[in-house]
């Protein structure tokens, strides 16, 4: 039976990001995630995580201006950048860390310092037991994103060539690059690199139920294939968030 993580910086925005915790754990939730907690301090972000009795399931590492760095910056300043998410992680024990590529030209400069990078805020991680995850996002949503289909992201892992790397394949941007979700999830899940898996309803990214997908079937199949990993709401409620939560009982 899937069980599913609310994204904190997406829903429950009606209220303060501390308060949001308490606020998931009335609903069906299991877990939670957000994407960048670096203005709030970890030890305080922990507390209330344990008092809503909600692990953190994962975060982002910072983002720079350009939804993300690892392909654009280089050694010295991407790792300043993961040794803070680090320091976070340490405080707030994510199961796993995604760090996002950025604007960028594929090219052969930027690929070798992706590959770089990637590898070795995997190793640092590895070390504190954080799975480093990365994510195919759509041109729609991001134009000019670095890492934008499946089949370069298999090749950066083989590249990249380090077991803490895996895939994470957020069901909205699947089926705005490649369709045939039921296809492309079993392909991931058979080369052993679903790392994490997020959801919102396409093309409009509103509650899961909503759009073109069949998010039922999808979460069939991910019972299927064995996956025992949280389905996060990355998403924004159309309305209050409260309102829109039947997505849970599909």
């Amino acid at each position: 039976m899937s069980r599913f993580a609310a994204n904190l910086s997406l829903t429950f925005t009606e209220l303060d990001f501390l308060d949001r915790f308490d606020a998931a754990a009335k609903h069906a939730f299991s877990a939670v995630e957000f994407q960048y907690p670096y203005d709030v301090d970890a030890q305080e972000i922990k507390r209330r995580a344990d008092s809503a009795g909600l692990p953190i399931e994962l975060f982002n590492a910072p983002p720079g201006d350009t939804f993300g760095i690892a392909a654009l910056a280089p050694p010295e300043e991407f790792q300043q950048s993961i040794t803070q998410a680090i320091e976070y992680a340490k405080v707030l024990k994510p199961k796993k860390l995604h760090i996002m590529a950025g604007i960028a030209e594929v090219t052969s400069d930027t690929t070798a310092r992706y590959v770089e990078n990637i590898r070795w805020a995997a190793q640092q991680l590895e070390e504190i037991d954080v799975l480093v995850v990365i994510e195919p996002i759509n041109q729609y949503s991001v134009p000019g994103y670095f890492l934008h289909n499946l089949d370069h992201a298999y090749w950066l892992v083989e590249t990249i060539n380090h077991p803490n790397v895996k895939i994470l394949f957020d069901i909205f941007h699947i089926q705005q690059i490649h369709g045939n979700l039921t296809r492309r999830l079993r392909e991931v899940n058979d080369a052993g690199l679903l790392g994490h898996v997020q959801v919102a309803s396409v093309p409009d990214r509103h509650e899961p139920g909503t759009g073109e997908v069949n998010e039922v079937h999808v979460f069939q199949q991910l019972d299927e294939l064995g996956y025992d990993g949280v389905i996060a709401g990355e998403y924004l409620p159309e309305g209050e968030t409260t309102a829109g939560l039947g997505w849970l009982e599909l």
